[in-house]
């Protein structure tokens, strides 16, 4: 018993020390739980996103495009930030909103938050935009897999990707195995599942 107290101590101290370190100065704020796979969420958008700025509107007044307490330099980093933020919201079958998302109900919301119309469905958003090779994949795009058989290689689960190359590829999707989370292709079942990339933003 005495062990179980001084476990939940430490527990409790580790996440006093967090608060303080990360707390609500942090770049990412407390809306985003873990994102990346190595932990690294604080230069997870460091390789496109040095700059911060602010996008402008065709009649020349600000268009706040930035979130994760900043601005991004391209639409797509704005996008991936944004999707990044319902990190760990339910999956729900047929959902496309906060409430809860499918997995093409989860790019609808996102792409709709940017004025970008995205068919709801698998099968429509994987004929949608060009077809780009895997290693080519970059932030913003969708990839596409098959559903969980294998065999079947009909789309059926998408996301959005979260890297750019030389990286390896991650995307942002929500699973029915556990809600909006980050995933990678590479050395998973992923790998086997996929499909296509399709590119949608220019």
């Amino acid at each position: 018993m005495k062990r179980i107290w001084i476990g939940f101590g430490v527990v409790l101290l580790l996440l006093v020390l967090y608060k303080a370190i990360f707390g609500a100065g942090s770049v990412l704020g407390p809306a985003v739980r873990r994102t990346s796979l190595d932990g690294g969420d604080r230069a997870f958008h460091a390789d496109s996103a040095s700059e911060k700025v602010t996008a402008k509107t065709a009649g020349g007044s600000s268009a706040k495009l930035g979130v994760l307490d900043g601005d991004y330099a391209t639409k797509a980093d704005s996008l991936v930030a944004f999707a990044l933020q319902r990190y760990g919201a339910e999956y729900t079958y047929g959902g496309v909103t906060e409430e809860g998302f499918d997995c093409s109900g989860f790019i609808t919301y996102v792409f709709g938050e940017f004025k970008v119309d995205i068919p709801h469905g698998s099968t429509l958003q994987s004929k949608i935009g060009d077809t780009v090779p895997l290693q080519q994949a970059k932030k913003g795009d969708l990839i596409i897999f098959t559903g969980t058989n294998l065999k079947d290689r009909t789309p059926g689960h998408v996301g959005i990707v979260i890297t750019n190359p030389p990286k390896a590829v991650q995307f942002v999707h929500s699973s029915s195995n556990g809600g909006v989370k980050v995933s990678e292709v590479e050395g998973t079942l992923y790998q086997k599942r996929f499909l296509d990339v399709r590119r949608v933003l220019p």
